[in-house]
């Protein structure tokens, strides 16, 4: 694996970046860095993945594109009195393919692999799903008793023409006993950014 230094984004990112779209919360607006100043990389062509914090090159998957691994300590339970500490790890991965109506489905992704995860110990305890004719997303909230953890899986599909853009970004948050049940949602939607540039398709 391998750090990665803020911005080794492709030349199209850079030349759209006053006008791409994105598909974080507003929560954003409250970042604590610019995220001009975060690490990032492309994770497939026009599509850019930065977090504030450490992103690395953890490996090429079997389509070439990259996979990365974002950390970074966090406080749960930020406006007590006695908040939490803990850490956020996600990876990140993203595969392509031609486009079609019936792929275009992250509800659907998530149903082929419920049961699976179920098995292993995932308890799925809350989904969020948003989009629009370009770019759908469906958060999955829940947690997992061992070891005691949250997650925030993401799955992200983004139409670029003919192209189908399949992102997953699985966040996994862990804490201390002090920490009863956290909002981590929040976390995902602070920390990470994902951006396009697909020109005339936004």
């Amino acid at each position: 694996a391998s750090a990665i230094s803020p911005f080794p984004l492709g030349k199209g990112l850079i030349a759209l970046a006053a006008t791409l779209a994105t598909i974080s919360t507003a929560s954003l607006a409250q970042n604590p860095a610019p995220v001009a100043e975060w690490p990032g990389a492309e994770i497939a062509e026009g599509v850019a993945f930065q977090g504030d914090g450490s992103v690395t090159l953890e490996a090429s998957s079997d389509t070439g594109l990259p996979v990365l691994t974002f950390w970074r300590p966090v406080l749960h339970d930020e406006g007590s009195r006695y908040p939490v500490a803990g850490r956020m790890d996600c990876r990140i991965a993203a595969s392509q393919g031609p486009f079609s109506e019936e792929d275009f489905d992250p509800a659907k992704r998530h149903k082929a692999v419920v049961d699976q995860r179920k098995e292993q110990g995932f308890i799925d305890q809350e989904r969020l799903a948003s989009g629009t004719d370009t770019v759908k997303k469906l958060d999955v909230i829940g947690r997992r008793n061992a070891p005691r953890s949250y997650y925030v899986l993401s799955y992200i599909m983004a139409r670029d023409g003919d192209r189908l853009i399949d992102i997953r970004r699985n966040c996994t948050f862990i804490f201390g006993a002090a920490a009863a049940k956290p909002d981590v949602l929040p976390y995902v939607n602070r920390y990470t950014k994902l951006t396009f540039a697909f020109g005339e398709t936004q």
